[in-house]
């Protein structure tokens, strides 16, 4: 037996008995408010309407809109209290890693499991041969006339975070979708590294073009990349990334 077969059917009542209910127990509303709030009582005055009447329906109305504003509120704080747990996943593998070769994998490996996100790119201002050194090539280097830093121009002018779309000569020139023949990623965020200026960046894709849009709130993202600076000034020295 299924647990809807377990519980027993709501009753069904009839007004008669409804009425008679509420005439041997008078002191009903007084204990659930809520009903009263609830229930439609006209007042007879002809086309007029009462004050009583006006002041009930306002104070319905009232109360709706505080319940949807709390509700709202909750949502929110469910959101907020993600985020934190989030947060602490990501700074655990941060602390974590022992070299830069490690935390790349792992942060991305974090990433894909927790934060709907497909692939990462981790890259840093230098020559290419010392940077991708510095990780055992899991490091990107980035400079203005490369492929990679033509790409990310907008995210080193802005300093902050970016998202939106990610066209597909983006997608070939950060992670090599086309070379490997594979579908482009649609969206993504970018993310400024450095604590001096932006010296690398953070970029983080997914295929689903919704997954990162312009109009999506970044202060978590900004937090991540203070996190990922420190963790990388940690294993790299503060020269690699200043």
């Amino acid at each position: 037996m299924n647990e809807a077969e377990k519980q027993s059917p709501t009753p069904e009542l009839d007004e008669a008995e409804v009425a008679a209910y509420l005439q041997a127990h008078p002191d009903l509303i007084s204990r659930y408010p809520a009903v009263l709030e609830a229930l439609s009582v006209p007042h007879e005055s002809g086309s007029a309407v009462s004050l009583i009447e006006r002041q009930v329906n306002g104070l319905r109305t009232t109360n709706r809109q505080l319940q949807s504003r709390f509700n709202d509120l909750v949502e929110k704080a469910r959101d907020n209290e993600q985020r934190v747990v989030q947060l602490n996943r990501l700074a655990k593998v941060l602390v974590s890693a022992g070299t830069a070769a490690e935390l790349v994998p792992e942060l991305a490996y974090c990433l894909q499991q927790h934060l709907d996100v497909d692939h990462i790119y981790v890259g840093l201002s230098g020559n290419s041969g010392e940077v991708e050194a510095l990780a055992d090539g899991e490091i990107h280097a980035i400079v203005d006339d490369n492929a990679a830093g033509k790409a990310l121009t907008n995210v080193y002018r802005r300093g902050k975070p970016i998202c939106g779309p990610l066209s597909e000569e983006q997608s070939e020139a950060l992670f090599s979708t086309r070379s490997n023949d594979v579908p482009a990623l649609a969206s993504a965020a970018m993310i400024p590294l450095g604590t001096n200026g932006v010296h690398g960046a953070l970029v983080l894709a997914s295929r689903k073009g919704t997954r990162f849009v312009p109009d999506m709130g970044t202060l978590f993202l900004e937090l991540m990349g203070e996190l990922v600076t420190a963790a990388l000034q940690r294993l790299l020295g503060r020269e690699a990334l200043p």
